[in-house]
């Protein structure tokens, strides 16, 4: 049961969207011009979220401690959400349900959505306006995946879209963004969760935008 209920938080557009989105692969860094990496600020972003297995775009919530360098991902009707720990390298599946709780290491190619990177190839392209907030246009590219973000001067990511080599592809793009201080309980399992053993994750697909990896 606690596997199926993983699984099934797996593929919903939270932690879908922490698997797929910008899940490039990991290469040799370089220097480049390139986007912050991470936020430099609290913030809290609600993302449409679309993908080629479902027309109808879906939500997720990203909310971000830049003190901590934790990120949390959760979604409407979803049964728990997911914390990235940036600085501890870590991962943290949170059941709201079952009260229990998983951690694991953070993989780099698992968990790039919304955290870029420098094993990623970036070329400046233009900027826009998204949800009120100015960004910069990016391609990226990588072995496995290619697409284009677009991303605020104070790191946060507004949209993504791409398509990897098997055609999988997806997108997400911001509907609102909220920079306020975000409360250090947002980022921990809550009193009295149970930590259980985690079992193996989905496979990412690799496509910028949230596709891949049975997510959405």
């Amino acid at each position: 049961m606690i596997q199926t209920s993983l699984r099934r938080l797996a593929r919903g557009s939270a932690l879908g969207v922490a698997l797929g989105t910008l899940a490039l692969a990991a290469g040799p860094a370089r220097a480049q011009e390139h986007p912050l990496y991470l936020p430099t600020r609290d913030v809290t972003v609600v993302y449409a979220v679309t993908s080629k297995q479902n027309a109808a775009p879906s939500q997720a919530r990203m909310l971000y401690s830049a003190s901590a360098e934790r990120m949390r991902l959760d979604a409407p009707g979803q049964q728990g959400f997911v914390i990235i720990d940036h600085a501890d390298k870590q991962v943290t599946v949170v059941m709201l349900a079952q009260h229990l709780y998983m951690q694991q290491p953070l993989d780099p190619n698992m968990a790039t959505g919304f955290m870029l990177n420098a094993s990623m190839k970036f070329s400046r392209t233009g900027s826009k306006t998204i949800a009120g907030t100015p960004c910069t246009e990016w391609a990226v590219q990588s072995t496995r995946a290619s697409g284009n973000v677009c991303v605020s001067k104070d790191g946060v990511v507004l949209e993504g879209h791409g398509t990897d080599h098997d055609g999988n592809g997806g997108g997400v793009q911001a509907v609102s963004v909220n920079y306020a201080a975000q409360p250090a309980d947002m980022f921990a399992p809550p009193a009295g969760f149970t930590k259980m053993a985690m079992p193996p994750m989905p496979q990412p697909g690799g496509a910028p935008g949230g596709a891949g990896g049975g997510a959405n």
